[in-house]
């Protein structure tokens, strides 16, 4: 019952998606709740959230807003396709700060973290501030983020 509640509410959510404007920047709120419903899709069907995840559907890729997972290795599965095998735990920002080891060791089932660091836009080189929500789905660890103005 929780799986077809889950996909009813997944496969609602696109559907509304599809007729709702997208905005050209991501914000907090819209980045928590494309993270939440990947939860719910996730716990639907793993595999088949994984290959949208992977083709960039729209309601879970759009402009700068993108999900990305990891395995319980720390190997990205899921993301921007310069992203796919690398090793999530070994990405460092322009600071030095190892965002990657921190989010793996952070996140939690059923929790959300928070997190901010630099990174290039999808697409670009200069690196942006960048804030992300993030938490485990089994034993994958996921995460969303948006790019502000805003910097440490």
């Amino acid at each position: 019952m929780k799986n077809a509640l889950a996909l009813s509410a997944f496969a609602s959510t696109i559907m509304l998606a599809s007729v709702t404007p997208v905005t050209a920047a991501s914000n907090p709120l819209e980045v928590r709740d494309v993270l939440e419903l990947t939860v719910l899709a996730m716990k639907g069907d793993q595999q088949k959230t994984l290959a949208m995840l992977n083709r960039g559907n729209a309601v879970l890729r759009h402009d700068d807003l993108y999900v990305y997972c990891a395995d319980a290795q720390g190997r990205v599965v899921a993301g921007l396709p310069s992203m796919i095998g690398r090793d999530f735990a070994e990405l460092k920002d322009k600071t030095g700060k190892e965002f990657g080891r921190y989010v793996l060791a952070n996140a939690s089932e059923g929790e959300f973290g928070f997190t901010g660091y630099y990174l290039p836009k999808p697409g670009g080189s200069e690196e942006f501030y960048k804030e992300d929500y993030f938490t485990k789905i089994g034993d994958l660890t996921c995460g969303a983020g948006y790019y502000t103005t805003k910097t440490e």
